[in-house]
């Protein structure tokens, strides 16, 4: 668990700061109250919910009386509360909390009378009660325009929407955007928007555009020239969301390492010799000078090996900056195969301005040789187009049922996948085309595992599962979420390279277990396979990381900090109401929501960043909190908020049974969500999830 929340002062930060928005919640709360004469009996950060160790019971970490109020932190951190008289969540305290408001006076004539408290919040007119329940939510929001402003006077660091990748077949791709263009506005005039960012920015609009009508980007391209492209965003994978165009945002030289990945790629000797912040200056002598260059390098050199050359940081006493120059050499990668070649689908997309195009190639016409070699194995393509890039050659189609040869002038690769997610087809930069593999086996090799096992052309894999065959592979293959769950290839529509580019970085004591299907047979069976080095393909890839661009925005002043805090808090707010209509209509999944240890990790993910990037990810907290606290939900605060309209309206309260009725449906509602969001951070974080 404890390594997914970072160093322990990251994580301190990260809860005191989620402290801060619950404790400015309920200050509003008490403040409001206080002022309308409401006697307040608690205030608590916290649940005081009594917990037993052994001869121990517990029901706060602090707590101090202070006046009437007892103040404190309470054992279970899921949230807090301002207890006043008169008023209590929980439906089955009513009685005695009705009772409690209650007390005897002395009429002027010496009569003994029992009255409703005045200091009671059930004695409180209809727009005072308003008020003391909506207060939380405004203190929520102006507190985020703070938090938000100061962040912006230290400065917020944030991803540009620059490009250093387009996925094959995605809708920018299609379109025509390429490595190196920016985006730089989100409108149909093209205006240019200064500090426009990748995810709070781009990513965030496309989720609201959704994916059934085009919306216009504002494109500079590498060469300073700007443009309005329409692009039509669309799920990945079947309804996933939120919908995407397919653009990866741009990274430095700065190499991240990840430990377990690198020694299962390249063993543990060449593991460790890479350094996190090592930055690339050349490879095998060609000096790189960003990250384009870097990408295009890999993509046109996978048969050969690399020898890397990096400047380090140097500690040295009185030296600042100082760096020495490593070098480490890198093997190529071969690809893993089962012997299983499988069957290539007809061309799904042709991008625009492509050479394919500009040939006379269709969507529709399925490769059946380049440049006098046939296809062969579809996954090693990409690797193998780099021996004609730039030339001239000849491709051969089917279309219709008839060959077609066709003259292409190829271009040469500007990057390299390095991942293929469901959903992502395989691109052939060469020509501007890309495929799916599928489920039927097209051919089987000679001598391979899945000869051995019988499989032959003609064959369909139906599902497949990975197993691991030693302990060290189950624990490597575990971290990794390699085999947590079976590839239901043919019945959910999973293209096969999905399969392979796991068995790539799967540990090598680990086996394919696919159920196939025989040609001819009824019945389907299970077969074991095991993927062998290639000694002749190799992979573009060779599975570095590297951190990514930042830019820093800073207020010009004092207003314009406060303009910066309104938009951090209208953005996040119509972010969860984005998300909660997406759940309600079912077009996203609840496993995409959090609970509290997904709040927590992303609080101290972000607070590693600096005071600036916890600053707005309180604002998106707080926005959140403001959101969801008011929605029409008895036992929250925009419960209240209606049952309080009622009464106005009416001028008179709901029905008590009715109202009792409510809380319970509100309350099991709250709690069911709780429950589910709580497995969801279990299923998540924990080994056992």
């Amino acid at each position: 668990m404890l390594q997914y929340l970072g160093g322990a002062g990251s994580l301190l930060l990260g809860v005191m700061g989620l402290g801060v928005v619950i404790f400015v919640h309920e200050l509003g709360h008490f403040l409001v109250a206080k002022a309308c004469g409401v006697r307040c009996d608690k205030f608590y950060v916290g649940f005081d919910v009594p917990i037993t160790i052994g001869p121990w019971t517990i029901s706060s970490l602090w707590k101090k009386q202070w006046g009437e109020t007892e103040y404190g932190i309470g054992t279970i951190p899921l949230g807090g509360y301002v207890k006043m008289l008169g008023q209590d969540d929980n439906p089955g305290n009513s009685e005695d909390e009705s009772a409690s408001t209650m007390i005897e006076t002395v009429d002027d004539q010496g009569n003994k009378q029992t009255v409703v408290n005045p200091r009671s919040y059930t004695a409180k007119s209809v727009p005072q009660r308003m008020a003391i329940i909506s207060a939380g939510v405004i203190f929520n929001l102006i507190f985020g325009v703070i938090f938000a402003a100061i962040a912006y006077n230290l400065g917020v660091s944030y991803t540009p929407a620059q490009i250093s990748w387009v996925q094959p077949g995605s809708p920018a791709w299609e379109a025509g955007l390429r490595p190196g263009d920016e985006i730089v506005g989100l409108n149909a005039e093209g205006k240019e928007r200064k500090h426009l960012r990748f995810r709070k920015d781009m990513t965030l609009q496309i989720a609201f555009n959704g994916s059934t009508k085009p919306m216009p980007f504002v494109i500079k391209r590498a060469d300073g020239k700007q443009e309005v492209v329409m692009i039509q965003p669309r799920s990945t994978f079947k309804d996933s969301f939120p919908p995407t165009i397919g653009v990866a945002a741009m990274n430095t030289l700065r190499m991240m390492v990840a430990p377990q990945l690198m020694e299962n790629i390249y063993g543990e000797k060449i593991a460790d010799e890479m350094d996190p912040g090592d930055t690339l200056v050349a490879i095998n002598d060609t000096p790189i000078k960003n990250f384009l260059e870097y990408e295009a390098y890999l993509a046109n050199h996978p048969y050969d090996p690399l020898k890397m050359k990096f400047d380090r940081q140097v500690e040295s006493e009185g030296e600042k900056g100082k760096t020495e120059q490593v070098e480490i050499d890198l093997p190529t990668i071969p690809f893993r195969s089962t012997g299983l070649v499988m069957e290539m689908s007809p061309i799904l997309a042709i991008r625009k301005g492509a050479p394919a195009e500009k040939a006379g190639i269709h969507v529709g016409d399925k490769l059946i040789s380049i440049n006098g070699e046939p296809v062969g194995n579809g996954f090693t393509l990409p690797s193998r187009e780099t021996k004609w890039a730039g030339q001239t050659v000849e491709v051969v189609v089917i279309r219709d049922k008839q060959e077609k040869t066709f003259t292409v002038e190829t271009t040469v690769p500007e990057g390299f996948a390095t991942d293929y997610s469901p959903g992502y087809q395989i691109g052939l930069q060469t020509l501007g085309v890309t495929f799916n593999l599928g489920t039927t086996v097209a051919e089987v090799l000679p001598e391979s595992s899945a000869e051995k096992q019988g499989i032959k052309p003609g064959d369909e894999i139906l599902v497949v599962g990975f197993q691991s065959n030693s302990e060290s592979a189950k624990k490597y293959n575990d971290s990794m979420k390699i085999g947590a769950k079976d590839f239901k290839i043919k019945s959910e529509g999973i293209a096969w390279q999905a399969v392979q580019m796991t068995l790539q970085i799967a540990a090598p004591d680990t086996s394919l277990i696919l159920t196939v299907q025989k040609q001819g047979a009824d019945s389907s069976e299970n077969v074991a396979v095991t993927g062998t080095p290639s000694e002749t393909e190799m992979l573009q890839t060779r599975y570095l990381r590297f951190e990514p661009v930042q830019e820093i925005q800073y207020a010009d002043s004092f207003g314009d900090s406060l303009a910066l805090g309104v938009r951090e808090v209208g953005e996040g707010m119509t972010q969860v109401v984005m998300v909660l209509r997406k759940i309600a209509t079912g077009e996203m999944k609840f496993t995409g929501l959090g609970g509290p240890v997904t709040i927590l990790y992303a609080a101290t993910a972000e607070s590693s960043h600096g005071l600036a990037r916890l600053l707005t990810f309180l604002t998106l907290i707080s926005a959140n909190l403001a959101v969801v606290n008011f929605l029409p939900i008895p036992v929250l605060d925009g419960g209240h908020m209606m049952f309080l309209l009622y009464e106005g309206i009416r001028g008179k309260p709901i029905n008590e049974k009715w109202m009792l009725r409510l809380t319970y449906v509100g309350l099991a509602m709250v709690l069911t969500l709780m429950v589910t969001v709580l497995g969801l951070d279990f299923h998540r974080f924990f080994p056992w999830g």
